[in-house]
């Protein structure tokens, strides 16, 4: 079937030329078209963010199973440092794990940071990887970003090194919140502590903003943050 467009130029085919408004309607016409349709790259990246999203949910239901089936804590750790970013199911030793208290506080001492730097050397060591969630794990997309977690074990909202959701026998596990983005695209998962269900917000980036992604990213994570802690 010919489009408006079409239809506008074929109706004057058979005269010498066109009006100076006929081109220009026929131009807006145009480029209405190919506006209302979102661009390849953007629903690409919009794809990717939600199958890393729904991956991290999926993680999330298949640690906190685990908790109950193995009776002991399992985790689920998120590895800045990787790239892409990596994230595994590991499980603790039988019984009651108690956690080392891991105080917030802003500006610490060498001695200080060293004693934090043991506590968790040592606690990793009392966890293995889930062989199981090995086999079903999925690599983050390159375009798809974990900008930062927040959980109440760790009392802050950690963007570098590692974090960890921990997860409990009795089925309770630790509120989260986990931030992702990608160029034109913040999403955010909130765990709740005794809620079977995690809630996923996404919100598009405003593509006329002057300033530069890293500082909307930033302050649109600081936002989120400040809103979570308040619950």
């Amino acid at each position: 079937m010919p489009t408006l467009v079409q239809k506008i130029f074929n109706s004057k085919s058979d005269q010498r030329g066109f009006s100076l408004i006929e081109i220009l309607v026929a131009l807006l016409l145009t480029s209405l078209i190919v506006i209302s349709f979102p661009s390849s790259d953007t629903t690409e990246k919009h794809r990717n963010l939600k199958s890393a999203v729904a991956d991290i949910e999926r993680a999330i239901g298949f640690a906190s199973n685990e908790s109950v089936l193995r009776n002991t804590v399992v985790r689920l750790r998120i590895a800045f440092e990787k790239t892409p970013i990596e994230y595994n199911v590991e499980y603790g030793p039988p019984g009651n794990m108690p956690l080392p208290d891991m105080p917030e506080k802003t500006h610490k001492s060498l001695e200080e940071e060293k004693a934090d730097a043991d506590k968790v050397s040592d606690l990793n060591k009392q966890f293995t990887k889930v062989v199981e969630f090995e086999e079903i794990r999925h690599e983050l997309s390159g375009d798809v970003q974990i900008l930062g977690v927040a959980t109440s074990f760790q009392k802050k909202m950690i963007t570098d090194g590692e974090a960890s959701i921990y997860f409990y026998s009795t089925g309770e596990k630790d509120a989260a919140l986990i931030f992702f983005a990608t160029d034109n695209e913040v999403a955010y998962v909130d765990v709740q502590p005794f809620l079977s269900e995690t809630r996923a917000v996404f919100e598009a980036l405003n593509p006329e903003s002057v300033a530069k992604k890293e500082d909307i990213l930033q302050t649109k994570m600081d936002e989120v943050y400040k809103e979570w802690i308040k619950h």
